[in-house]
């Protein structure tokens, strides 16, 4: 049987990490629903990986700033480290899907259909690992993507439907 494979979109990830949304909890449901689980795999576009670390970190010292704190370097630090241990993560819980010529070619074909790069270059990656879904936050792609899309929760539950529950 083929898994049922979800590609997340970046705002899906940093959701999970930041828990900045009611959507969170589905979030690391669905994460912890896919690990070890041969019916749901999921994936994540190479460029995502970098927008993740970069924009945990500066979310992090911006963080500790509105707390009062001084972004010391060893805060800086201690942010920086909490962003490569999220990254981890991410490769330990999916598939990074590697961005290239193809994909770049693929985002130029969407142009018309989707006018934003960085989602073009992401449905491109759902094209390369041929994925049943994107899971996206953002609306406007999930209406115009020629990919499927569904919400966090409309993943969990195909997810739940596909995959046996755990004891």
């Amino acid at each position: 049987m083929t898994p049922l494979k979800l590609l997340l979109d970046t705002n899906v990830w940093l959701d999970y990490f930041l828990a900045r949304t009611p959507g969170h909890r589905a979030a690391a449901e669905l994460v912890a629903l896919a690990e070890g689980s041969e019916k749901v795999a999921l994936y994540t576009p190479a460029l995502s990986v970098k927008d993740i670390a970069y924009l945990l970190e500066r979310d992090m010292k911006s963080g500790a700033r509105e707390a009062g704190l001084v972004v010391s370097e060893t805060v800086a630090a201690a942010a920086r480290e909490t962003a490569w241990g999220c990254v981890r993560m991410v490769l330990e819980s999916s598939l990074i899907v590697p961005t290239g010529h193809s994909e770049v070619l693929q985002a130029f074909t969407l142009k018309s259909v989707h006018d934003d790069l960085e989602d073009d270059l992401l449905l491109g990656s759902a094209y390369r690992a041929d994925v049943d879904y994107v899971v996206t936050y953002d609306e406007q792609l999930a209406r115009r993507s020629p990919v499927p899309c569904v919400s966090v929760a409309e993943a969990l539950e195909l997810a739940r439907s596909t995959a046996p529950r755990r004891t």
